[in-house]
């Protein structure tokens, strides 16, 4: 008899009202660190994020438009902003154009053609240029060697307007700009 009492007591150890047993608190509060664990998990930043590259500056040739853009990279694109301005002469907006562009875009590695990136850039202004057209989309394929490259500008509305030429990588950007 008294074997069945102490076989009894050791399975019945209880921990507060609720009577679960002592192996089945131990086995809840194992289980809620895990979740603890999982959710930590789940919300710390992931090894994808963003990383920035720096500021890089392009010629609009032939025009004396300058781009400027700020890249970070987000695999496997790259976002970019910045700003496009013209200070006069041949401009690519209209001759003696002062204006800036502001404005968002992506890169990513072309799928058609080997060492190139594919970028696109759609910009904003408030001036009488580019046709009275206050909205632009600028593209873009660069050698991801010299970084130089070939670009198109159109800018759709009553008076469309577009342009092109060649993408010249500027080493070091304006220190004004």
């Amino acid at each position: 008899m008294q074997s069945e009492h102490c076989e009894d007591l050791s399975s019945r150890r209880t921990v507060g009202v609720e009577g679960w047993s002592l192996r089945r608190a131990h086995m809840a509060r194992g289980m809620m660190g895990l979740m603890l664990v999982v959710v930590l998990t789940a919300m710390r930043p992931s090894s994808a994020v963003a990383q920035s590259l720096g500021n890089f500056c392009w010629n609009l040739s032939p025009f004396v438009d300058t781009v400027l853009l700020s890249i970070t990279q987000q695999s496997p694109n790259f976002n970019l902003n910045g700003r496009w301005r013209a200070l006069g002469g041949n401009a690519v907006g209209g001759t003696n154009g002062i204006y800036q562009l502001l404005g968002a875009g992506t890169a990513t590695p072309s799928a058609t053609k080997g060492n190139t990136i594919d970028a696109g850039f759609q910009a904003v202004h408030n001036t009488g240029f580019f046709g009275g057209n206050r909205g632009c989309n600028l593209s873009a394929e660069i050698d991801s060697l010299t970084l130089n490259g070939t670009w198109t500008v159109q800018c759709p509305g009553p008076a469309p307007f577009t342009a092109s030429g060649n993408l010249i990588n500027i080493s070091s950007c304006p220190a004004n700009f």
